[in-house]
């Protein structure tokens, strides 16, 4: 593979999920859903909810703290927080200012929030290994966090099943053992109403986040948009990294849903077992369902010797692809 001489490495992957579990039975109970159609169609058997008072700097610390654990020799060495979510604690201040506070780490280092959905771990890896690369930093922490479940009317049967809060901490450094490739990325904002919370933004800063003005998914919309431009930047990331499909061990999709997985592995001929579904346990966790994946299969170490694509869909709309080379 091609590596960006631009771009550095993941080192390791921690992740965190709330306590409070909302099953099948209970979505059962108030939707009338049909068992297999959760199971089988949506692919989902848990969602992890966030407290009352639990916000996204907490499920954002508790996922860091597991991974500085992991590697205590990183504490120091850290000059970028980059914390990709939608539901930040306050308007202000950035929510990575609160977790390098919270963490203890050392206040000469860039603190930065960005706001993206479902493809935002390939988009804040494109930007933390610029960044790693540019200033010549010893290790970044990417930290994917959201909380859905703010911003969800729990009565829409749309995205009651599918999403769930959590977050995930990806420390990188410039040797890190998975090498980041070259990127694509996408961006259609005509598609913006598909995937939007109306409520709480400057447009309309007085609306409740409730009904309509709440979280609202056009789920057929998300699907065309899927199949028509995923299978496309896909092959557009592996010509920039002189690959092809039968040279990638793994492809490490958004955990959007199973059918649409499912969809996706057929329309792009892929082998099944070359396409992991992980979301059974932890929902569509936004942001961080492609490093809750890679935990899933036993983290980074797990994936020695393999060339993994990535991609990244959803919420813009947008979407973004790259590739991991592990030695």
């Amino acid at each position: 593979m091609a590596v960006d001489q631009k771009t550095s490495g993941i080192a390791d992957i921690a992740t965190y999920l709330p306590e409070k579990v909302i099953g099948n039975d209970e979505l059962i109970e108030r939707f009338d859903f049909d068992p297999a159609f959760l199971e089988n169609k949506i692919g989902v058997k848990e969602r992890h909810v966030a407290a009352a008072d639990e916000s996204v700097s907490d499920m954002a610390v508790q996922a860091a703290q597991t991974l500085l654990i992991r590697n205590p020799e990183a504490q120091q060495k850290i000059g970028l927080i980059l914390l990709c979510t939608q539901n930040p604690d306050y308007r202000l201040p950035t929510t990575a200012n609160l977790v390098q506070d919270r963490l203890g780490l050392p206040t000469n280092i860039q603190a930065v929030d960005i706001n993206q959905g479902c493809s935002g771990f390939i988009y804040g890896l494109s930007i933390a290994s610029a960044l790693v690369q540019a200033h010549q930093l010893e290790a970044a922490l990417l930290i994917t966090a959201d909380a859905y479940s703010k911003v969800m009317d729990p009565d829409d049967r749309n995205t009651a099943p599918l999403f769930s809060d959590g977050a995930a901490a990806t420390l990188m450094t410039p040797d890190g053992t998975a090498k980041i490739g070259a990127f694509s990325f996408g961006s259609d904002g005509s598609g913006a109403n598909d995937l939007i919370v109306r409520a709480g933004g400057s447009r309309y800063p007085d609306k409740p986040i409730s009904g309509d003005d709440a979280l609202h998914m056009d789920g057929r919309a998300v699907f065309e948009f899927m199949l028509n431009r995923v299978p496309s930047d896909v092959d557009n990331c592996l010509a920039r990294n002189g690959l092809d499909r039968s040279e990638i061990d793994l492809f490490i999709f958004h955990q959007a849903s199973r059918f649409m997985l499912e969809t996706l592995t057929r329309r792009m001929h892929l082998e099944p077992d070359r396409v992991p579904i992980c979301m059974e346990n932890f929902g569509n966790t936004v942001s961080a369902t492609i490093p809750m994946t890679i935990e899933h299969l036993g983290g980074i170490d797990a994936l020695r010797k393999k060339t993994v694509l990535l991609s990244g869909f959803g919420v813009g709309l947008s979407w973004g692809s790259t590739v991991l080379k592990l030695d």
